[in-house]
């Protein structure tokens, strides 16, 4: 999944790319298969790692929309949910509806503007889908099919241009709000610097340990005591493979935050204290004679 547009990602973010049911049915009963053979390799399992990317993008996207309240959920899943039902239209036609402001339009008006309301979203998720905006002729089509009620046309810019405007406004400022979050995902993840590195942590991880250390604090003498029963518990050769793990751990983490971890002590909180025990370890079972900073 690529994450192009917010329209793009909404919709795609509820749908996965593979064969329906009816069509794995099909292609098993061409190869005359009655059911899965032990060790077979599946087609759908053999881009496993596109799977993943797809699941993660997915998520991302998904938590975004899990953000917005729940009517424009219902607004947005409406014109690009693959799986839209009922709820999602009638929630969303009611959202437009009370929305727009028609303050001083006759009733009859207004009874007519409602079923435009439903018109307009129609409208828009054919023009954000690259289809032809409704013209007048469709949307009279529309109320009159609906409703019952017949709209004039010929004097669509009198009587009804302006009442179509403000609701076509409304839909459009809904349409933003609700994408907002889901596009802010795609900037996130468009301003990668490094194929394997997120601007998040280039440039927030120091706000991330700091806060780490913080929560580490509260639970630091009780951490510090278990980790040093678990390595007095442990027999010298375990002990030696945890040290070749901190010696990798130590170089890894001195590479990644340099002299920051001098500067700013309290912000690696647990990395000192892994180092400290790991002195205390050499030291107890001979490898130094004392302890060393």
């Amino acid at each position: 999944m690529k994450l192009i547009s917010a329209r793009q990602a909404w919709r795609e973010a509820l749908h996965e790319s593979r064969d329906s049911v009816l069509a794995a049915a099909q292609e098993r009963s061409r190869l005359g298969k009655k059911g899965r053979v032990v060790g077979e390799t599946m087609p759908s399992m053999r881009d496993s790692n596109g799977r993943c990317a797809h699941m993660l993008a997915a998520g991302l996207v998904q938590s975004a929309i899990g953000t917005l309240p729940k009517p424009l959920q219902h607004f947005g899943n409406a014109l690009y949910s693959p799986i839209a039902n009922g709820q999602d239209i009638n929630v969303a036609h009611a959202l437009v509806w009370f929305t727009v402001d028609l303050e001083g339009y006759p009733a009859k008006r207004k009874e007519v503007a409602y079923w435009m309301a439903l018109a307009a979203i129609k409208s828009h998720q054919a023009a954000v889908n690259g289809r032809e905006a409704w013209g007048p002729g469709r949307v009279s089509e529309f109320v009159l099919g609906w409703y019952g009620a017949k709209v004039d046309t010929s004097h669509w810019a009198r009587d009804w241009a302006t009442i179509w405007g403000i609701i076509a406004g409304a839909v459009d400022s809904l349409d933003a709000k609700a994408l907002k979050p889901v596009a802010a995902v795609i900037v996130k993840m468009s301003e990668r610097r490094d194929p394997n590195r997120c601007r998040w942590e280039l440039y927030d991880r120091e706000h991330v340990a700091d806060f780490r250390s913080e929560r580490y604090a509260v639970r630091r003498h009780a951490t510090q005591k278990a980790l040093r029963a678990r390595l007095d518990a442990m027999e010298v050769s375990q002990l030696r493979r945890w040290f070749r793990r901190m010696n990798l751990y130590s170089t890894a983490y001195r590479a990644e935050w340099g002299s920051d971890v001098v500067e700013n002590p309290a912000r690696h909180l647990i990395y000192l204290d892994r180092v400290t025990e790991y002195w205390n370890q050499r030291q107890r079972v001979g490898d130094v004679s004392r302890q060393v900073a």
